[in-house]
């Protein structure tokens, strides 16, 4: 039974390694977005390196003989301290990449709708200049705009250009419309909020895997004695580290 919570528990660390890692090579430390989407999956998935840990502390407390499950449980609690500062560093992390990636996607909205404007001018300009179909149909060319069909053609042209024209205004009256450039606001606010969320309770609980067996049993027993109640396991202790009344200790 404890073999197979061995095995468990290196299986869940080599699958918090490879999904974490996988989907992000290769490394952009300079792109706020792959800086979100690693915090993310750090802290999605580090549930599973959190288990694991769990489960070989178990199998080192049910086998306290094992020297290869104590050896394990070294290694683990001397890792952990890392791992702990690692989920506290995603803090800072998160909030810089999501201000830089908000600051990015404004820009880039903002570029996507000045292009479009440009477009719409540029359109204008060739339909208003066009004396011909054919002299309208090279401008729109030129400009790599999409070519008349021929329904478009069968008109003529004071119809054509108006229609062209019409459309033209309703896409610059649907532009000025839109309220500042469209930026994934609530995307990157719900993603920053569990991330700053999840790392603590990360952290929190590699913290506990990084003390020290004696402290940690200590810790647990004052928290059993503070609350009033006690386990015949640690009654029993007490009672032996108290002197009977009348006995002198050397």
């Amino acid at each position: 039974m404890l073999g197979l919570g061995f095995f468990t528990a290196n299986a869940l660390l080599v699958i918090f390694v490879l999904a974490v890692a996988l989907p992000l090579l290769p490394p952009k430390l300079a792109d706020p977005f792959w800086l979100l989407a690693f915090t993310g999956a750090f802290c999605t998935i580090g549930f599973l390196a959190l288990l694991a840990v769990l489960l070989l502390h178990m199998a080192a407390a049910l086998e306290p003989g094992s020297p290869r499950h104590q050896t394990r449980r070294l290694l683990v609690r001397r890792y952990s301290r890392p791992v702990m500062v690692a989920f506290l560093l995603l803090l800072p992390l998160q909030v810089l990449a999501a201000w830089r990636g908000l600051e990015v996607a404004q820009s880039l909205a903002y570029r996507a709708g000045r292009v479009q404007q440009v477009r719409l001018v540029q359109f204008r300009q060739a339909v208003e200049r066009s004396g011909t179909i054919a002299e309208l149909q090279n401008q729109l060319a030129a400009i790599q705009a999409p070519p008349l069909s021929a329904a478009d053609q069968s008109q003529g042209l004071p119809a054509l250009k108006a229609d062209l024209l019409s459309q033209i205004k309703a896409q610059e009256t649907s532009l000025l419309k839109q309220v500042g450039p469209r930026v994934p606001t609530e995307v990157l606010i719900k993603d920053s909020l569990r991330v700053l969320l999840l790392a603590p309770l990360l952290a929190m609980g590699f913290a506990v895997s990084a003390l020290r067996h004696h402290a940690a049993g200590a810790a647990l027993g004052g928290a059993v004695a503070t609350a009033g109640w006690r386990h015949p396991f640690w009654a029993a202790k007490s009672i032996q580290a108290e002197p009977v009344m009348g006995q002198h200790l050397d």
